[in-house]
């Protein structure tokens, strides 16, 4: 499931749901205390920014995102990325030789505690500079959405209303295949994503009004094999978009299947499913920057 730092439309669609959620263009300014891991601690005096906590996806460090945290910090945010390294998801290879692993009964405490440390020193960063009050925004990509989750629901718990201003998510599996499905008894994440299904529901303990779902729709499989290998000559490099849909196709299908228990005629952003990336219950969606049925 790991995934690219999100670019271009990904910057849009993280500034649409902010947007959505009040953040975009709210006046506040910077205290002028603690230390200033971006710029000189001058300047962002100077700026209104509003600190988001990102939660990176599969593999991601914080160097991956450097592009995103710039052009979010010209739109009025700081960006805080918990400090993973790629060696990091190593520490999960020991909960791959327990009972829990072979019962699909991970918890993400235990599983994904390097992620919650890291985590952990987002949050001081962000009180170093603001101080302890102030409220944050959390950004999970991909996975990172669904670690998002747990932490604000296990880490924070009772403080999360008044510690989180928001959640927004970008391309997070949310969803586990349908139970009918032929990959439904596959479970890839071992239990964890079900317990946090269970646990926090929605978003909780966040209101469903401060949680958003951000799916891309820009890759659609097709409806057989047959339509896939029609053209398959023209679709091996495109001259003019440079790239290959073909291989944008084959990549889907692989992904798709074990997301969703279906291959062909999905519509996703070419690894997460537009049905998959969407939560429970009733609260801001979008994809592609454009409002969708809401799951219920």
């Amino acid at each position: 499931m790991a995934r690219s730092a999100p670019r271009g439309l990904g910057l849009l669609l993280t500034l649409f749901a902010l947007r959505s959620i009040g953040f975009v263009g709210q006046e506040r300014a910077l205290p002028r205390r603690g230390r200033a891991p971006r710029h000189a601690a001058q300047d962002l005096v100077l700026r209104k920014l509003t600190p988001v906590v990102l939660c990176p996806a599969q593999f991601g460090t914080r160097e991956d995102y450097e592009e995103l945290k710039v052009n979010l910090e010209e739109r009025g945010f700081a960006l805080y990325a918990a400090p993973l390294s790629r060696l990091d998801w190593l520490r999960i290879v020991p909960s791959t030789f327990t009972k829990e692993f072979f019962t699909a009964e991970l918890r993400p405490r235990k599983t994904l505690g390097f992620f919650y440390e890291a985590l952990d020193q987002a949050m001081r960063e962000v009180e170093q500079d603001y101080g302890p009050e102030e409220p944050v925004a959390f950004l999970g990509h991909s996975i990172g959405g669904w670690v998002a989750r747990s932490y604000i629901g296990e880490v924070l718990g009772d403080q999360a209303m008044r510690r989180v201003r928001s959640l927004v998510t970008l391309g997070t599996p949310h969803q586990p295949p349908p139970a009918e499905s032929v990959v439904a008894a596959l479970d890839q994440t071992r239990g964890l994503l079900t317990y946090i299904n269970e646990k926090f529901p929605s978003g909780s303990p966040l209101n469903t009004s401060l949680v958003t779902c951000v799916a891309g729709s820009g890759t659609k499989t097709p409806a057989s094999m047959e339509v896939m290998m029609e053209g398959v000559g023209e679709k091996l490099w495109n001259q003019t978009q440079n790239r290959s849909t073909f291989l944008e196709e084959v990549v889907a299908l692989a992904s798709y299947l074990p997301l969703s228990g279906s291959t062909f005629d999905v519509e996703g952003d070419g690894l997460i499913p537009v049905e998959t990336a969407l939560m429970e219950g009733e609260f801001a969606a979008s994809t592609l920057g454009v409002p969708v049925p809401q799951r219920t």
